[in-house]
């Protein structure tokens, strides 16, 4: 999985290239093919579970240590290649060589192997229609021609199309009506006197009459076969109605999926699908998903088959097994299976069960925002934008984590296990979380004796005790047990300096937008002149979380418009000079903004937006 660009079908294109592929259209390596100016590519499969096959290319094994003194034996498949500097047939000729061995060093490998390990390929955006039309070389006729039902059923095949072609040409029928007018009328006039007992138009379908069936070699049979099958098409109904290209592909993908089941023993059932959510609706594509997971080769499935799918579905990836997964981008791939992440085995458990279409998009963005909350997640793509950074401009993804302790997961997911001092091994993705401080001023408590208290809403408790500040005797600390040791890598985690979202808004300066987003206007404000704590406690203790985003937002929004307008529109003004104005305007409006807001946030969406984190710090220190 990955973003557009990231390699996913160079990677599809990479197998099909060294193994071959089971459809007519074959990949041929060009010189776009070579990076910048290399002269020379090598491309490496291993395949790691070879036992059950091992006898058909025991020449060609490499026996790896697997400590204890023992060994497994393990296939590599290298492809080279390189540029002649020659042509021929007026294109550049690229030598190719497949060998086995860790280096490429072993033996070439054979035609008869490089068959049994091809691959099944289904390209995105097929045209199923025409795969499974008539036709010559069509691509059911060869879907039928391997079924293993077929071949054992050859002869009564073409001893039914016989039977049959001697009832269509029977005397004086249709057909040798229209054969006995070519021949006399025609043929017959073109020719030699001594030719014409040699020589006439007879029609024949299967071109065999049924006593010679038997006595047939068998690459005769089987090109009558093609003949016949050829013929055929596969349909969705029978009545030829027209039917959408999403249900066309599905009938496509089973007769192939049906073809790799029936060739299991007999060939490496390998499935190359790229992009299969193609005309497909969400649900159709998890269904496509689930039944391709039910023929995959596990355990309890040992005869089923091995698929490499990519993707652009966050659907898809939502059902995805996460162990399974592996992210491309940057020229290079991170597989997300245990060990190779911190994720625990819960984590995956975990997951596998909550990666919804809306979280599935971690895999997909080039940077992760994590909020706690529906506000933060209503406004800070606002609040981006109005600072001159949209979120989607640099392929941010926004995930709001369903309690305090998933994002923990989500952090794992994105840090290399062991991989603390070697960045080039880091995955790119910038990830950042989110987190609340929790800390309650004393105004907050509710006190029975203090009646007058018009900020009191939280009720002091024993089992509460640690979200007071009464309590906090280091906050720094409190911050560092918040991020349980997970800043790491590409992962930062942003904590506010006080109690919540909400709350931080309110104290950082933004007090009367607060109020004014509560209560629709700032009437009565005046009456709420306290320190800044009780009036952030009182915005805290009345906010209702999405109404309060929603308004907070239309109010921000609706002071960058009267900003603008109070510096455009004037009767001299020129269309570029409005467009400058308004620009200057939105700057001006956006660094403004920057100086009211919390830090926490600030430094979360810098981040998100910069290269690095010098420029990161740049930003901070210039604001």
């Amino acid at each position: 999985m990955g973003e557009n660009d990231s390699g996913k079908s160079s990677l599809i294109d990479a197998v099909r290239c060294c193994l071959g592929s089971t459809t007519s259209d074959r990949f041929y390596l060009s010189e776009t093919d070579f990076h910048n100016d290399a002269d020379f590519i090598t491309i490496q499969l291993k395949f790691s579970d070879v036992t059950p096959d091992a006898h058909r290319f025991v020449e060609h094994l490499t026996h790896e240590p697997i400590g204890d003194g023992k060994t497994k034996p393990v296939l590599f498949v290298q492809l080279s290649a390189s540029k002649t500097g020659t042509e021929r047939r007026g294109y550049p000729y690229i030598k190719t060589d497949i060998r086995s061995g860790q280096n490429g060093d072993g033996l070439v490998i054979e035609t008869e192997i490089r068959e049994f390990l091809a691959s099944t390929y289904l390209k995105p955006l097929r045209d199923a229609a025409a795969e499974l039309s008539s036709g010559r070389a069509s691509r059911l006729s060869q879907i039928l021609s391997s079924s293993k039902g077929i071949r054992d059923d050859i002869d009564n095949i073409l001893t039914i199309m016989a039977e049959a072609n001697n009832q269509l040409l029977a005397e004086n029928g249709a057909l040798e009506n229209a054969a006995k007018n070519i021949q006399g009328n025609y043929l017959h006039e073109l020719i030699f006197e001594s030719d014409k007992n040699d020589l006439g138009a007879f029609i024949d379908i299967v071109g065999l009459e049924s006593s010679q069936i038997v006595s047939l070699p068998s690459h005769n049979k089987l090109q009558h076969l093609r003949g016949v099958l050829e013929g055929l098409s596969l349909k969705l109904t029978l009545d030829n109605r027209m039917h959408g290209l999403g249900y066309q592909n599905l009938l496509f993908m089973a007769a192939e999926l049906l073809l790799l089941e029936q060739e299991a023993k007999s060939d490496f059932p390998l499935l190359l699908i790229e992009e299969p959510e193609a005309h497909l609706h969400p649900q159709l594509q998890l269904k496509l998903l689930q039944f391709i997971s039910s023929k995959v080769k596990t355990e309890r499935n040992p005869n089923g088959i091995q698929c490499l799918l990519t993707t652009h579905s966050p659907n898809i990836s939502s059902k995805a097994d996460p162990a399974e997964i592996i992210l491309l981008g940057a020229g290079q791939a991170w597989s997300l299976k245990p060990g190779e992440t911190l994720l625990a085995n819960d984590d995956y458990i975990y997951l596998r069960k909550f990666l919804d279409a809306t979280k599935a998009s971690v895999f997909f963005a080039k940077g992760l925002l994590f909020v706690e909350g529906d506000a933060e997640n209503i406004l800070i793509p606002t609040l981006a934008r109005l600072l001159e950074r949209p979120l989607e401009n640099y392929g941010i993804s926004v995930i709001k984590y369903d309690n305090s302790g998933s994002w923990k997961r989500f952090a794992r997911l994105f840090i290399r296990g062991g991989q603390d001092g070697s960045s080039g091994e880091w995955l790119p993705t910038k990830v950042c979380v989110l987190r609340d401080l929790d800390l309650w001023p004393d105004c907050a408590e509710d006190l029975a004796d203090n009646p007058d208290n018009p900020y009191g809403f939280k009720e002091y408790k024993p089992r509460n005790q640690s979200f007071w500040c009464r309590n906090c005797t280091d906050v720094e600390q409190r911050k560092t047990d918040l991020k349980d040791g997970l800043e790491r890598q590409n992962i930062r985690i942003k904590i506010s300096d006080h109690w919540t979202f909400e709350y931080s808004l309110a104290m950082s300066g933004l007090f009367q937008e607060c109020y004014q987003a509560l209560h629709g206007s700032l009437e009565g404000i005046d009456e709420i002149l306290d320190s800044d704590e009780q009036r952030a406690t009182y915005i805290q203790a009345n906010v209702s979380k999405t109404d309060f985003a929603y308004e907070f937002a239309k109010l921000l929004e609706a002071q960058l418009d009267e900003k603008i307008q109070s510096v455009v529109g004037g009767e001299d003004e020129t269309p570029d000079q409005r467009v400058q104005r308004t620009n200057a305007a939105r700057t001006e409006f956006s660094i403004e903004l920057r100086s009211k807001l919390p830090t926490y946030i600030l430094e979360a969406i810098d981040y998100l937006t910069t290269s690095n984190d010098a420029d990161e710090a740049d930003v901070l220190n210039n604001a």
